[in-house]
């Protein structure tokens, strides 16, 4: 689109704008002229009527006056604090002896007979084993358990 045409009708957008704002001061107030030869803003009507007359079939009833009724209201609630609860200390406990499977003892009496055998000779080999599973199951035992 060429420049010229650009400005032509971006000028025509803001007349055709222009002109719609400005209808609204071009109203009048629904009279178009022809109707203003009836009203007379200078006089006004006066309208002069009877009294209405009223008439009753029944005599006015008495009216009587008693003082209100008393007005009862309930009491305030009453906040009360709540009673204090009362806790008992924690016991403490103490913890439960673990009961450890023997598997140090039973290594270190495994330990301990192999051992035990390739010292002894003879007859005196089941001595050495016998004493190197004793020792070896106190030995594994008190590293088991961490002593």
């Amino acid at each position: 689109m060429s420049t010229n045409k650009l400005r032509t009708l971006s000028v025509t957008g803001i007349v055709v704008s222009l002109l719609i704002a400005a209808g609204s001061a071009w109203a009048h107030d629904d009279d178009y002229g022809y109707a203003r030869r009836y009203r007379h803003p200078h006089r006004r009507a006066v309208v002069v009527m009877p009294p209405p007359v009223v008439a009753y079939g029944y005599p006015a009833r008495p009216v009587y006056y008693a003082p209100p009724p008393p007005v009862y209201y309930a009491p305030a609630p009453a906040y009360y604090e709540p009673p204090p609860v009362y806790v008992p200390a924690p016991a403490y406990y103490a913890a439960p002896p673990v009961a450890y499977a023997p598997l140090g003892a039973i290594g270190g009496a495994v330990a301990g007979a192999a051992i035990g055998s390739g010292f002894g000779h003879g007859d005196r080999r089941v001595a050495a084993i016998a004493i190197g599973s004793v020792v070896g199951a106190f030995v594994g035992d008190s590293l088991a358990r961490g002593r």
